[in-house]
């Protein structure tokens, strides 16, 4: 299987409020609506909040759970095209925070973070998008004990 775009299922609500992910400008619980999920892999993606364009300041915060960890990230991206045409995507991953016990899965974590940031597409549309560009990926950090959001 590999990652779709969907609304949370009711059924998932609990799941993925064990995760207590928070919204990283009121540090309230995170309300999102929608993921790009990948089942068989037990992982999601879900944006935190943040502007996030390559002429911004201020990054689109991510997350990733993955295993039961949550994997925090700084994004940037941009497009050329439209809908209708198709766009090409480019992202540039800044930062990349992950709880130490996933340090032997390194390459494997940041081809998870690249497939899910490829599946997630244009504002959470594959169909419109023709391509996916990686311009800058992060070295992820490992802390040891968690990541604190």
């Amino acid at each position: 299987m590999a990652f779709i775009n969907e609304k949370i299922p009711a059924a998932d609500r609990e799941w993925f409020n064990s995760f207590q992910l928070k919204d990283p400008f009121t540090r309230k619980p995170l309300e999102s609506r929608s993921w790009t999920i990948d089942r068989e892999r037990n992982a999601f993606l879900v944006g935190l909040g943040g502007q996030g364009d390559y002429e911004s300041d201020v990054p689109m915060y991510y997350a990733l759970v993955w295993k039961g960890n949550v994997i925090c990230m700084d994004t940037y991206s941009t497009g050329t095209g439209n809908v209708s045409s198709g766009i090409e995507m480019f992202w540039k991953i800044t930062k990349i925070e992950a709880p130490g016990n996933l340090l032997q899965d390194h390459e494997q974590l940041v081809e998870l973070i690249k497939e899910s940031l490829d599946a997630k597409g244009f504002a959470g549309r594959r169909d419109c998008v023709t391509g996916v560009h990686f311009d800058y990926i992060a070295t992820p950090g490992f802390a040891m004990g968690g990541v604190k959001q």
